[in-house]
């Protein structure tokens, strides 16, 4: 086997394998020459060729979340690796192990008005969870230092707390030299696995935070499955003080959880929704997407109660008064114990629970009777997402209108809500798929984050497991539905940013069999077809039109009738 001549890239290769790197999303370059080279010639590695930048950091993103280990994108000096920032920030926010290898000019060319050189030391520091400066070995010393800061930023991404790290390497030219004499680390320091656990004085602490309590709710954000954590919600909402929310993003599920917050808020009357404020909160997982059950935590002044690793200080509902830095099923199992030990007569979990089953069994009537518009077009998508496939929705409006309809038990939910942008959905998405050939992946996407993103479907690795629906509706609809827009004169220019075009020419360009769907009756039509095997071997688009549809209003309209019914 050759490998690229440097040293410091044969080092950086074989810490690759230690902490289980299978995966390498190369952008090309020449900077780069030497690890591009390495990393292909290596037959541990698979190795993938994507030009632009931020869709590969994005495309690594979904393989990383997907395959739930390490995968290293690489690329050239200068404003390349810049490109990689939005998705290093999704993947700073979800825990997803990045490992971003960034190679530069040498230290003494920086600022001298030399070639794609720029200040490229540390860029990402406030979105990374280590970065190593590693310069050229020219000495023991040298190399002992290099390979220990190796260590410690290669095992950063994989510890307790997952994350983007990254690596910026100097390379002196020349740039494409072989040899078959490969090194491997003597340096190597081993970061021990830990395990995390409450002191008797805290959980002491804990419990009389939460037996002081009759009316516990707790709420879990983004959060890959885990039938673990899920059976152990499932017996904390059996007990009928305690109401446990989910969203579809939460990836748990269980007939006990309430699951549709949106929809159940709007149903409980504005007399009665001081009897649904809790007095005890336990939060767990990444991001909520419902910002009408944010503001109503917030305003019931509940103590809130974290566990996680991740982020122990966030504090959503404003009056964080206890966090732990452990597992969340460590956590919850201590609050099992309590539970067990001390049960509580409080009906309020089953309150909960009720108003959201109200809605789940008018949700089909009330639908029936919407027109074709955004709305009807989820509600009938929704419905006929197979089973066990892997759902990926954009943000904005279209990942809150899934939200009103029921989860799936069997589909796992992706939604890139680590920081809520419309940039990557469809790259994410095209990742996942990549490395799970023997799986389904839909992504259902809105017109501006498909087009924003069009760039993911430059690929010769796109994937026939894939299946676009794009719910065209001419703009950032969201700015039809929140509060505010309207009333200024830049509403429809600036804010929906209305545009009119469609997706065929895209389809066609990257060889993707496109439908189309302006009604109820074509989507129906189309199904079979868009959802049966794929002949070329690639995705297939399905565009559904609701530009010219009162979208906003509908919605509103849904809302109200669910206000009517009670």
């Amino acid at each position: 086997m050759i490998s690229s001549a440097k040293l410091e890239v044969q080092l950086i290769i074989d810490g690759c394998k230690k902490v289980g790197v299978t995966h390498v999303v190369i952008s090309p370059g020449s900077r780069n020459a030497p690890l591009s080279i390495a990393f292909d010639e290596d037959p541990h590695f698979r190795v993938f060729v994507v030009p632009d930048e931020r869709v590969a950091a994005f495309y690594a993103h979904g393989m990383a979340q997907k395959l739930n280990k390490p995968v290293v994108i690489t690329c050239t000096s200068g404003s390349a690796p810049l490109n990689y920032y939005p998705a290093i920030a999704e993947a700073f926010y979800q825990e997803t192990p990045l490992i971003v290898i960034s190679a530069d000019r040498p230290l003494e060319w920086v600022d001298q008005g030399d070639g794609q050189t720029i200040r490229q030391e540390r860029v990402f520091d406030q979105m990374v969870l280590k970065s190593a400066q590693l310069n050229e070995i020219h000495s023991d010393n040298q190399r002992w230092y290099f390979e220990r800061n190796l260590s410690e930023a290669l095992q950063a991404a994989i510890g307790s707390r997952k994350g983007p790290v990254h690596l910026n390497v100097p390379f002196s030219e020349p740039l494409y030299e072989t040899t078959t004499d490969i090194h491997i680390l003597k340096n190597w320091v081993e970061l021990a696995e830990t395990e995390s656990a409450l002191s008797k004085n805290s959980k002491a602490k804990l419990e009389t935070l939460w037996n002081n309590s009759e009316k516990r709710l707790i709420i879990v954000g983004q959060h890959q499955k885990d039938s673990d954590l899920q059976e152990i919600l499932e017996k904390l909402a059996l007990d009928g003080s305690t109401a446990v929310l989910v969203e579809h993003t939460s990836n748990m599920y269980s007939p006990y959880f309430v699951s549709n917050l949106d929809r159940t808020l709007n149903i409980i009357p504005e007399s009665e929704l001081k009897n649904f404020h809790p007095d005890c909160i336990i939060t767990i997982g990444g991001a909520i997407i419902s910002k009408k059950i944010k503001v109503f935590l917030r305003q019931s002044k509940a103590p809130v109660i974290r566990f996680g690793v991740d982020f122990p200080f966030m504090d959503t509902y404003q009056n964080l008064r206890f966090t732990a830095p452990i597992p969340a099923l460590k956590g919850l199992e201590t609050i099992l114990e309590f539970v067990q030990k001390n049960p509580h007569k409080s009906q309020f979990g089953f309150a909960w629970k009720k108003v959201d089953q109200f809605g789940s069994d008018d949700q089909k009537q009330i639908c029936e009777a919407q027109p074709w518009s955004d709305l009807k077009a989820m509600e009938f998508v929704m419905d006929v997402i197979p089973d066990y496939c892997n759902l990926h929705i954009s943000n904005s409006s279209l990942i809150r209108y899934a939200l009103l309809f029921d989860p799936i038990r069997t589909v796992t939910y992706w939604c890139n809500r680590g920081t809520s942008g419309i940039d990557g959905s469809s790259s994410t998405a095209v990742g996942a798929a990549i490395v799970s050939p023997n799986e389904a992946h839909v992504l259902v996407t809105g017109d501006l984050s498909f087009f924003y993103d069009s760039n993911a479907w430059w690929s010769k690795y796109l994937p026939s497991n894939l299946r676009i629906v794009l719910v065209n509706n001419g703009g950032g609809d969201i700015f039809n539905i929140i509060p505010g827009p309207k009333s200024t004169n830049q509403w429809k220019k600036i804010f929906v940013a209305e545009q009119e075009l469609d997706a065929k020419d895209i389809a066609a360009t990257y060889g993707m069999d496109y439908f189309l769907a302006g009604s109820q009756s074509d989507l129906d039509q189309q199904l079979e077809a868009f959802f049966g095997e794929s002949i070329n071997g690639k995705p297939k688009l399905l565009e559904v039109n609701t530009m010219k549809e009162a979208n906003s209003t509908i919605l509103e309209n849904y809302f109200k009738a669910f206000k009517k019914r009670v």
